[in-house]
């Protein structure tokens, strides 16, 4: 297990990004599998690209499922490059209260054809809601000890939701606003961190469709989309209600609303002005 954890922690890490490829990502909730639509958009997978999966080697993809896909653009739709499953939390559950299970500290939705017990151990697919991890799908696996927490630190508190990042090295230059994936060993509140790596991509994005919850006004006319860095204004697009699922194109960690400069073609080909309010 240890080995196949260095393996991956490899491959994850690796930029594999072709130096005249477009850079465009998609961030969200399996919607269908056969074929794969994520955040309302089909995308094409090469019998070459597996799925990559902190959970072990050939994992399938299952309706609920987070991914954080790379893609390429190509005449008439999307291809995936690499595929990776994303879990806000893995870990051993401490308490359950009716649909609420407690994961190393956060708060899980349950879904209500599912039994969970205390000490079972938790794969949580699903997107950060302020404290609390929306789920999307649930399976319970054999892990071994080793815990995951996938999200935005909070540098105040060193928390992701409501668990705790412990003796985590922190880099030079911060934590900052970026998506970190953290394992280790889980603890009752959080987790025990061994081995950490920043972004889920595989290298720098140029542009990506990311779906989440938004937060209440961090600012006048501003929001964020839990768990993540990522900011937006009325000017960027439609202000949402805070708690509403949306799905947002974003480019430097910032929502916008037209194509960045030399970015036409991968703006049209992620569908972003699907989510932009006609004036």
């Amino acid at each position: 297990m240890r080995l196949w954890f260095l393996v991956i922690w490899i491959v994850l890490a690796a930029p594999l990004w072709a130096d005249d490829a477009p850079r465009l990502g998609i961030f969200g909730v399996v919607e269908q599998v056969s074929p794969l639509v994520v955040a309302g958009r089909e995308i094409t997978v090469p019998e070459e690209v597996n799925v990559i999966s902190l959970l072990g080697p050939n994992q399938a993809i299952e309706v609920g499922d987070t991914l954080a896909i790379r893609v390429l653009a190509e005449a008439g739709g999307l291809k995936a490059a690499r595929i990776l499953q994303i879990f806000p939390v893995v870990g051993p559950v401490t308490d359950v209260q009716g649909s609420t299970a407690t994961v190393m500290g956060s708060a899980v939705h349950v879904p209500p054809d599912m039994a969970v017990k205390a000490k079972s151990w938790l794969a949580v697919s699903g997107l950060w809601s302020g404290m609390t991890v929306i789920t999307t799908n649930l399976r319970v696996v054999d892990h071994g000890g080793f815990g995951h927490l996938t999200g935005v630190v909070d540098a105040s508190t060193m928390q992701i939701g409501a668990s705790e990042v412990r003796g985590a090295e922190v880099p030079l230059d911060g934590l900052g606003e970026d998506v970190w994936i953290f394992s280790g060993v889980a603890e009752d509140a959080g987790l025990r961190v061994s081995l950490k790596m920043r972004g889920v991509f595989g290298g720098e994005i140029d542009l990506v469709l990311w779906q989440g919850y938004a937060s209440l006004p961090v600012a006048s006319q501003t929001y964020m989309i839990h768990g993540t860095g990522i900011l937006g204004t009325a000017r960027d697009a439609q202000m949402p209600e805070a708690g509403r699922l949306i799905a947002r194109c974003v480019h430097k960690g910032r929502i916008v609303a037209a194509a960045p400069d030399g970015m036409s073609a991968g703006f049209a080909a992620l569908d972003c002005a699907r989510h932009i309010p006609a004036d």
